[in-house]
């Protein structure tokens, strides 16, 4: 296993990219988390500016209802005595942090609801172009790229979308305190805003390094990755001749490049922390000496100003780590983005569909031309070929020569340059295609039979898997037992019976069989094949095969590279 180079990033998913898909997805919803997050921030300002008139009943119980907020509570706060000016007061700040408590859990839900919406939507969508994408560009992607794309890299984009939305509150909140402050004293609102100003400066060089340490372990995580799934896919090899440890070894260097990137980064937060922490405590020295020394404000107005003050370093370092997190995210979101892009969809390649063939006609090429990506030759230049109802036609040609992209065409899987190609009715419904390394997932015998026909019944399962020859597997199984994640569980022979009862039960018009029964012994492949014959001729069935005794049974030969079509007596089957 040797490290992978790292996945290729968009270079305009940057964070205005990615507030626009934000913004684009959210619409509606996002007005109505804003109005939240500021009517959140406005209950925050208003149960501080309650704390003055408290924080002066408290201090200074003899003085008059004077002072900027006093003033205008004294219509309501002169008609009682100072006890009972006491307690109305805090009965209005307790019902206000209750409703304050109201809306910021409301606010908290509809901003992680929309977080969750927005991530899974991106997931979705990606889902979605790998599986309208053209076959050659999927192809043309790992597996590891995609899974990792799919999973860690969206978790990564969750966790953008999570810290954008909480510095966004935090903003809110800064400008709500700032308004705060500068509403109890002019020197309050120019200290709170230099504050923000002067916290937002300080945060650049970590910001910078963030983006850094985001994109090396992005590629750190690819790496391992790419690596985790070479070892899986090698590991019987691995283990048979020893090898284990070189692909330990090399996840161990990958795996340990990502931890330090990883403590590098939550270095830098911890930082982060620290100069803000710094710079709120001198602010706060600053403010306390002017405030006393120079401005000689009231000590309820200046314990409430340094109140709002050290309420602000909450929000400000929220802000900060925000931002931070988003931009050590944004690698993640752009590798998303790039794979997008190199998906192309398939739909605006695709020509016109196809007219049906006509009656008794399969397959039909019209002066087809296709080169496969990077070929020197096209494998098929302006040829044409009919390929008859009810035929079972073999392929032949040596190993490379195309047989396998011939029937990837005729299957659809892959677009003619030029000229035309029918098949069937032309839409691919009835279409069965047995590879030659069997698909099967982790579950059960029926789960796997009904995924090519979900309406199959019981009864079908079971003829379908004596057609092909499963009757030892479904007695030790039954249709209920496992095979396994990829059918660990079940011989490289019982999978492609599998995968041949499954392929029956759809009923297929044209059956693809690409080294379908390559891992099945001569005589049991003979019977299998013998039943299949029986299929038409409402089947036609085109098989790729090295065996001559497979082809002996067919009655076309297609060879290769000519593209010649040409009828034969088949060997009698015994079915």
């Amino acid at each position: 296993m040797s490290a992978a180079p790292g996945p290729r990033e968009d270079p305009d998913a940057g964070l205005v990219a990615f507030v626009r898909a934000f913004l684009a997805f959210a619409r509606w919803r996002a007005a109505a988390a804003a109005a939240l997050v500021a009517l959140g921030a406005v209950f925050e300002g208003i149960g501080l500016l309650l704390l003055v008139p408290l924080l002066g009943l408290v201090l200074t119980p003899g003085r008059d209802l004077d002072g900027p907020v006093m003033s205008r509570l004294a219509p309501v706060l002169g008609r009682f005595d100072q006890t009972q000016r006491l307690l109305l007061l805090l009965a209005a700040f307790a019902a206000l942090m209750a409703v304050r408590g109201l809306v910021l859990s409301w606010r908290d839900r509809r901003l992680n609801a929309l977080q969750m919406a927005f991530v899974e939507s991106i997931r979705l969508r990606l889902v979605r172009r790998i599986a309208d994408a053209r076959w050659r560009d999927v192809v043309g992607v790992s597996q590891a790229r995609m899974t990792q794309a799919l999973s860690v890299e969206i978790h990564q984009i969750g966790i953008a979308a999570h810290s954008a939305l909480l510095a966004v509150t935090a903003l809110a909140m800064l400008v709500g305190l700032g308004v705060l402050a500068l509403g109890l004293t002019p020197l309050g609102g120019a200290v709170a805003f230099g504050f923000a100003g002067l916290a937002a400066l300080a945060s650049r060089p970590f910001l910078t390094r963030a983006r850094a340490l985001g994109r090396s372990i992005t590629d750190a995580h690819f790496g391992m990755a790419e690596g985790a799934s070479a070892f899986l896919g090698g590991l019987k090899l691995a283990r048979a001749e020893r090898l284990q440890e070189t692909f330990v070894a090399e996840y161990r260097r990958a795996s340990g490049a990502a931890i330090r990137d990883r403590l590098d980064f939550a270095g830098q937060q911890t930082a982060l922390r620290g100069v803000a922490a710094g710079l709120a405590a001198a602010i706060g020295a600053a403010v306390l000496v002017a405030g006393v020394a120079w401005l000689r404000l009231p000590a309820p107005v200046l314990l409430a100003l340094l109140l709002v003050l050290a309420r602000m370093s909450g929000p400000a370092q929220l802000a900060q780590q925000g931002v931070q997190q988003v931009l050590h995210s944004l690698p993640a979101y752009a590798v998303v983005r790039a794979l997008e892009r190199s998906l192309s969809d398939a739909a605006v390649d695709d020509p016109a569909p196809a007219p049906p063939c006509a009656v008794g006609e399969a397959v039909v090429l019209r002066r087809v031309t296709y080169r496969p990506p990077g070929a020197a030759m096209p494998l098929l230049e302006g040829q044409s070929l009919v390929i008859p109802a009810g035929a079972f036609v073999g392929l032949v040609g040596r190993s490379g020569v195309g047989k396998t992209t011939f029937l990837d065409l005729v299957a659809g899987l892959l677009v003619p340059e030029a000229g035309r190609l029918a098949v069937g009715d032309g839409r691919g419904e009835r279409l069965a295609y047995v590879a030659q390394e069997a698909f099967l997932f982790d579950g059960s015998v029926r789960r796997n039979l009904a995924w090519g026909c979900p309406d199959a019944t019981e009864t079908e399962m079971v003829e379908a898997l004596a057609l092909a020859q499963a009757g030892d597997l479904l007695a030790r199984l039954g249709l209920d037992g496992a095979v396994g994640d990829r059918g660990a569980r079940v011989s490289a022979g019982e999978r492609q019976r599998l995968a041949l009862a499954r392929a029956v039960l759809r009923r297929p018009g044209l059956l693809i069989l690409d080294e379908a029964t390559n891992a099945l012994d001569v005589a049991t492949e003979r019977a299998i094949l013998a039943r299949l014959d029986q299929l038409r001729p409402a089947t036609t069935i085109l098989m790729v095969s090295h065996r001559a005794e497979s082809l002996a049974l067919c009655d076309h030969l297609l060879t290769f590279p000519d593209l010649r079509l040409r009828r034969r007596a088949p060997a009698v089957m015994a079915g």
